[in-house]
């Protein structure tokens, strides 16, 4: 148990759900954990700032689309497993707060912005059956299965990227 504690790191952070056409808009991630994977656009918070403005922000950062609505649906959370690019484990604790995302897709999008620490390599509409584990983050399985179900899982999910970095 002890290891598990030793290199420990909780994240949280708001992430918007955007469908189109059966497809979901994704980013494709260039640092972290889920790197080369598609993950949901979104992020921790600024100072001072509110849910609803950090999703606003981090959406438009990683996207280039300006959110016309939001609607906050839930939250997750989930363990991950991963190493670090000093090849240390780090096991990370990742608390969600997922939002339905609404934009005007014909609207020409900003360019993805470029700053320390930006880790979208760009937008991507996914078809949802394109969607997959090997593919895709939690963050983007979880919103598979509340586009599927209506419900966002209660449980917490395990996932073990060691091997695969």
């Amino acid at each position: 148990m002890a290891d598990h504690i030793d290199n420990f790191y909780r994240h949280m952070g708001v992430y918007g759900i955007c469908v189109s056409d059966e497809r979901i808009l994704v980013i494709r991630k260039r640092l972290g954990p889920y790197t080369g994977k598609y993950d949901l656009p979104g992020g921790r918070l600024e100072a001072m700032e509110s849910l609803e403005q950090g999703m606003i922000r981090e959406f438009r950062e990683e996207t280039g689309y300006a959110v016309q609505k939001l609607h906050n649906i839930g939250a997750c959370d989930f363990s991950v497993i991963w190493k670090l690019p000093n090849n240390t484990v780090e096991n990370l604790h990742h608390i969600a707060i997922l939002y339905k995302v609404a934009i005007d897709s014909e609207e020409t999008t900003a360019p993805i912005e470029s700053f320390d620490g930006q880790d979208s390599d760009g937008a991507v509409w996914l078809a949802l059956d394109e969607v997959t584990s090997n593919n895709s983050s939690p963050l983007v399985l979880q919103a598979r299965e509340w586009l599927h179900t209506g419900t966002i899982p209660v449980e917490s999910g395990a996932f073990d990227y060691t091997a695969s970095t």
